[in-house]
C-alpha cells in the first residue's frame, strides 16, 4: 500500500512539476550523447560528425522523453488537458459551426430540461416529509353496487369491475386506532376551501383539516412557533388554533414573526395562529398547496355539514368523508397491516353498510402513499409523457444535426488527420481527440440548455394550468434536474460524436495528402451522411405530423356548438360558510344578490347555479319516473340547481313548455326542466311535459313535475357528449345553496361592471370573496388548456425541427457539391446545361426528403395510436395533416438545397478539373 502511495505521489509531482523532471532528463540525455561523442572523437572523427553519429546511435530522444513522461506522471490527465486545449482552439477556428451546434443542442437540451422539471413533479416527486416510502393511502374496494353511505370524496370504477373509494367515516377511523397495532400512525385529513378574514380583508384559501398527530408523524418541523398536537384535536372546539404554511407566511405576512398569536377568522370562526410549518410542506394533496392547517375536530365549527340532524361528522357513521394516510412500521409487512386494518374496517362499518349482493367484496386496500392524495398524476401524466416524447425527438434531431456537422467538418480536416496518422498517431488518439471536441460542444450546449430550462421551468405549467384542475406551478429545479441535464449532455457528446470520429479515422494515411483542398469522395462514400439527413427528415415529419394533429384537434374543438351564448357573460363563484349561514339564509342571500345585480347598469340578466355550465365538474343524482316499475339500480343522471333566469341569461332555448319563473318557490310544487337528451332517453315516444319523477331525497324531496324541455349544451367539457340532465330551482333544494356560480349577461365588456358587482356583494357580506372571476369565453378556453399547450409546444418544436432539417439538407448538399466538384465540372465540360445540373442536385435533395417523409409518416401513423385519446374529430389517418406535412417538408428541403444547387450549376469546368 505504501509503495502505491509513493508511486501516486511521484506521478502527481510529475504531472504538476514537468519542468523540474524534464530538466533532469535533458541533463541525462545530454550526458549520454556527450559520452558517445567523446568516444567517436577518440576514434579520430571530426567533432561535428562525432556528435551526429552519437545522436544517431542514441536513438529517438523525443520518443524517450514521451515515454519517460508517461512513466513518471498521470499521463491520461495530461493527454486529456492537451486534447481539451486543442479542441477549444479548433472550436474557436470554426465559430459558425460551433455557434450552430451549441445553439441547436442548447434548444434541444433546454426543452428536455424544462419538460423534465415539470414532468418530475407530476410523475416522480414525493411529499416533502420524513421517509415518504413508509406511507400508504387507505382505500376501500367493493363490487359494482356501492355499499357505503353518502361519500364526501371520490368513488370510481376499478380494474376489477367494482368500485374504489378513499373516504371513511370518523367512527371508523377511531375504531382502527383502537384495534390496530401494526402501523405507527393513522393520519387523518380532509382538504376544503375556506374563507379567511385577516384585518378585515376576506380571501379564499385552501385549508386542510388534519388530525393532531399528523405533523409530528410526518416529521414536519416548525419554522416559527409550534405545530399542532394531539391535545389540539381532543374534542370539537378544544383547539381553536391553526398552523400556516411557509409559503402562505411569506406571501401574506412577509415572514413577519409577529404572525404568532395573531387572531384571524376562518369561515367566520375566530382562531389563533400557533405556528408556521417549515420547508416545502404544503399539505397532503399533490397539486393543491394548502395555506392553513386546522385540527380535524374543528369540523363542526369550520365546515358544518347538516346530515341526520347534526352538523358534526365526528360522531356520524353515515357520512364517509375523511381520508386516511398510514405510516407503516418497517418491521411489519404490508400484508399483515392490511389484514388487521381490514378487520377493523369491517367490524366498524358493517352495521351501516348497505346490504348489497356482493357485500363480501367490500374490504380495505393499501395504496402507495408517498404522494399523498394524488390528483396531479391523473390530470397531467398523459400530457407529460407526450411532451417528453416530443422533446426527445427534438433532442434526437439536434444530435443528428450535430453528427452531420461533425462529419462535414471531419471531411475538411482530412489533410490534417492524414498528416497526423502518417506521423504515427494511432487511430485511438484520433478518435479520442474527435470525441473530446464533440463533448466540448455537448457540454456548452448542455450549459446553454440548463440556462434555458431554468428560465423556462414555469412556462409549461402555466400553459397546462386551468381553473378546475390541480396546480402545476412551483416546479423545483433540484439536483435530479441537474443530473438529468448532465446525463443527456454527456450521452449526446459520446453517442453522436462516436460515428463521425470513427468515420474520420477510416481515411487512408495517404488520401488527404494527395489533394490540395477538400476530399474527393465517390458517391457511395456519402451513404452515412445521407442516412443522417434522411433520419432528420423522418423525425421532422413525425414532429410536424404530431403538431398538425393537435392543431386539427384544437380547431375541431373550437367548432363544437356549445348550445349557449358565451359572449358578454361574466361569471364568478361564491362559497357561503356554513358556520355563518343556515340553509334558509343561503337561499335568501342569493335571491337578494340576484335582485341587486339585476338592477346594476349594464347588466341584462343575472342567474346563479350550483354547477357551472361548462368546465365545472359534475353533480349526479338518481331519476325514477313515477308510474313505472322500480329498478334495482336506479338510473343516474346529471342535475343542476339554477336560478329563475338561467336559460335567458345563458341563451339556452326552451324547446317545449316553459322556463322557471318567480312563482317557482320553496313552498310551490316541485318542478324541473329536462334537456333534450334526457327527454329522448326516458320519454322516447311520450311527451315529457307534465310527467313526474323522483330523485335522491337529500337533493329534492317529493315528486317533481317536468314543465319544460331545454336544448342540449356541453356540460363538463367540450369532448364529452351531452349527458341526460335535469334542472331544478335552487330554492326548492333540500340543502341550502352554499356553493354557487353566478353568471351575468352584460351589455358591453363584462369586466366593465366588476367594480359595481363587488360593491353590491360587499353590501350583503363584506367577508365573502369573489372566486374564479372570469368571462364565459375564458371559461370555455380553460377547458382546452391541455390541447392549446400541446399545440403551442408541438408547433414550436416543429419549427425548430424544420430549421434543423433545413440546416442538415443544406450542409449535406453543400458537402456533396464540394466533394463532386470534379464530376460536375466534367459534366459541364461535356455539354450539360446549367438547368440540368441544377435539377440534378435538387432531384437528389427531393429523393432524400421523400425517403425521410415516407419513413417519418409511417412511424407517426403507428405512434398516433398512443395519443388517440387526446385527439378529437379525426379519423385513423388525417389526410389533411399527412398531405400538409409532406408538402411543407418538400418545400423547405428544396429551398434549403437551392443555394448549393445554384452554386453547382455555376462551377467553372476548367477550375473544377484543375481542382481534382
Amino acid at each position: 500500500m505504501t509503495i502505491w502511495i509513493r508511486v501516486l505521489t511521484a506521478r502527481l509531482r510529475g504531472l504538476f512539476g514537468r519542468g523540474w523532471t524534464g530538466h533532469e532528463l535533458e541533463d541525462e540525455i545530454e550526458l549520454h550523447i556527450q559520452m558517445l561523442t567523446d568516444r567517436f572523437i577518440i576514434k579520430s572523427m571530426a567533432p561535428g560528425d562525432a556528435e551526429a553519429a552519437a545522436r544517431r546511435q542514441f536513438g529517438n530522444a523525443t520518443l524517450l522523453r514521451e515515454r519517460h513522461y508517461e512513466q513518471r506522471t498521470l499521463y491520461i490527465f495530461a493527454t486529456l488537458w492537451r486534447d481539451l486545449c486543442f479542441g477549444l482552439r479548433q472550436l474557436q477556428r470554426n465559430r459558425i459551426l460551433t455557434f450552430v451546434a451549441i445553439t441547436s443542442l442548447g434548444l434541444g437540451i433546454g426543452a428536455n430540461t424544462a419538460i423534465f422539471a415539470a414532468a418530475k413533479r407530476v410523475l416522480f416527486d414525493t411529499l416533502p416529509v420524513a421517509s415518504p416510502h413508509q406511507l400508504r393511502m387507505l382505500t376501500w374496494v367493493s363490487g359494482q353496487e356501492q355499499p357505503v353511505p353518502p361519500v364526501w370524496g371520490d368513488v370510481g370504477p376499478n380494474d376489477a369491475g367494482g368500485l374504489t373509494g378513499d373516504a371513511f367515516s370518523y367512527p371508523v377511523l377511531e375504531e382502527m386506532r383502537k384495534r390496530t397495532d401494526a402501523v405507527q400512525a393513522l393520519i387523518a385529513f380532509k382538504d376544503a376551501p375556506m374563507t379567511v378574514t385577516i384585518d378585515g380583508h376576506p380571501e379564499m384559501i385552501n385549508g386542510e383539516l388534519i388530525s393532531g398527530n399528523a405533523l409530528e408523524s410526518l416529521g414536519v418541523k416548525s419554522a416559527l412557533g409550534r405545530m399542532l398536537t394531539p391535545v389540539d384535536d381532543l374534542a370539537p372546539g378544544s383547539g381553536p388554533v391553526v398552523v400556516i404554511s411557509d409559503g402562505y407566511w411569506t406571501q401574506r405576512f412577509g415572514r413577519s414573526p409577529l404572525v404568532l398569536g395573531k387572531a384571524i377568522s376562518l369561515n367566520g370562526v375566530p382562531v389563533t395562529i400557533a405556528g408556521v410549518s417549515s420547508g416545502r410542506f404544503s399539505g397532503l394533496e399533490m397539486g393543491s398547496p394548502m395555506q392553513i392547517f386546522v385540527p380535524l375536530t374543528m369540523q363542526p365549527l369550520i365546515l358544518p355539514r347538516a346530515q341526520s340532524g347534526s352538523v358534526s361528522l365526528l360522531d356520524n357513521s353515515q357520512s364517509w368523508w375523511v381520508q386516511i394516510l398510514v405510516r407503516m412500521r418497517p418491521e411489519i409487512p404490508d400484508g399483515r397491516a392490511q389484514a388487521e386494518l381490514d378487520a377493523s374496517l369491517r367490524h366498524a362499518a358493517l352495521p351501516v353498510l348497505k346490504r348489497t349482493s356482493d357485500l363480501d367484496r367490500f374490504h380495505l386496500q393499501l395504496q402507495p402513499g408517498d404522494r399523498g392524495l394524488d390528483y396531479l398524476r391523473g390530470e397531467y401524466a398523459r400530457p407529460s409523457y407526450v411532451l417528453l416524447a416530443l422533446a426527445g425527438l427534438v433532442l434526437l434531431l439536434a444530435c443528428l444535426n450535430l453528427a452531420n456537422l461533425l462529419l462535414a467538418r471531419s471531411a475538411t480536416r482530412q489533410r490534417e488527420l492524414s498528416t497526423r496518422m502518417a506521423l504515427g498517431a494511432s487511430r485511438g488518439s484520433i478518435i479520442r481527440q474527435m470525441l473530446t471536441e464533440s463533448l466540448l460542444l455537448s457540454s456548452f450546449g448542455g450549459a446553454a440548455g440548463l440556462l434555458l430550462g431554468y428560465l423556462g421551468r414555469n412556462v409549461i405549467p402555466r400553459l397546462l394550468m386551468n381553473s378546475s384542475g390541480p396546480e402545476l406551478v412551483h416546479v423545483q429545479f433540484d439536483w435530479r434536474v441537474l443530473l438529468f441535464t448532465l446525463a443527456i449532455s454527456f450521452a449526446t457528446g459520446i453517442i453522436f460524436g462516436l460515428a463521425p470520429a470513427w468515420q474520420s479515422t477510416r481515411i487512408a494515411a495517404h488520401a488527404g495528402l494527395r489533394v490540395s483542398g477538400g476530399a474527393t469522395a465517390n458517391r457511395h462514400k456519402l451513404w452515412f451522411d445521407k442516412s443522417l439527413v434522411i433520419s432528420q427528415i423522418a423525425l421532422s415529419a413525425m414532429l410536424l405530423m404530431g403538431a398538425g394533429l393537435f392543431v386539427h384537434t384544437l380547431f375541431n374543438l373550437n367548432r363544437i356548438p356549445l348550445g349557449f351564448e358565451s359572449n358578454h357573460v361574466l361569471l364568478f363563484r361564491l362559497r357561503l360558510p356554513g358556520a355563518r349561514y343556515t340553509d334558509a339564509q343561503m337561499t335568501t342571500f342569493f335571491k337578494q344578490l340576484e335582485e341587486k345585480l339585476a338592477s346594476l347598469p349594464g347588466v341584462r340578466s343575472i342567474t346563479a347555479n350550483n354547477i357551472g355550465i361548462i368546465g365545472d365538474g359534475h353533480s349526479g343524482s338518481t331519476l325514477h319516473v313515477l308510474g313505472r316499475p322500480h329498478e334495482k339500480d336506479p338510473a343516474r343522471v346529471q342535475t343542476n340547481a339554477i336560478g329563475a333566469d338561467f336559460f335567458e341569461t345563458l341563451g339556452i332555448p326552451i324547446l317545449q313548455g316553459r322556463a322557471f319563473n318567480r312563482h317557482d318557490t320553496a313552498t310551490s310544487p316541485k318542478v324541473a326542466i329536462v334537456n333534450r337528451t334526457l327527454a329522448q332517453k326516458f320519454f322516447l315516444n311520450e311527451n315529457p311535459i307534465g310527467k313526474t319523477f323522483e330523485t335522491d331525497p337529500e337533493d329534492v324531496d317529493g315528486p317533481i313535475q317536468i314543465v319544460g324541455i331545454a336544448a342540449d349544451t356541453r356540460y363538463a367539457d367540450l369532448r364529452s357528449e351531452t349527458p341526460p340532465t335535469f334542472y331544478v330551482p335552487y330554492v326548492q333544494k333540500v340543502d341550502g345553496p352554499s356553493r354557487m356560480m353566478v353568471e351575468l349577461r352584460t351589455v358591453a365588456d363584462p369586466n366593465s361592471v366588476l367594480p359595481e358587482v363587488r360593491g353590491a356583494l360587499e353590501s350583503l357580506d363584506r367577508d365573502l370573496p369573489m372566486l374564479d372571476v372570469r368571462t364565459m369565453k375564458d371559461q370555455v378556453r380553460s377547458t382546452m388548456a391541455d390541447e392549446r399547450a400541446l399545440t403551442q409546444l408541438a408547433g414550436g418544436f416543429s419549427v425548430l425541427a424544420l430549421a434543423l432539417a433545413s440546416i442538415g439538407i443544406y450542409g449535406m448538399m453543400a458537402y456533396a457539391v464540394n466533394t463532386r466538384t470534379g464530376e460536375i465540372g466534367l459534366r459541364i465540360a461535356l455539354g450539360a446545361r446549367t438547368s440540368q445540373v441544377l435539377a440534378r442536385v435538387l432531384r437528389e435533395a427531393f429523393w432524400l426528403t421523400g425517403a425521410g417523409i415516407v419513413l417519418g409518416l409511417i412511424a407517426a401513423l403507428w405512434l398516433t395510436r398512443f395519443i388517440r385519446v387526446m385527439l378529437y374529430g379525426l379519423g385513423n389517418t388525417d389526410a389533411l395533416t399527412v398531405g400538409g406535412t409532406a408538402v411543407l417538408l418538400v418545400s423547405v428541403s428544396l429551398i434549403a438545397a437551392f443555394a448549393p444547387a445554384r452554386r453547382a450549376s455555376r462551377i467553372d469546368p476548367i477550375r473544377a478539373l484543375r481542382h481534382d
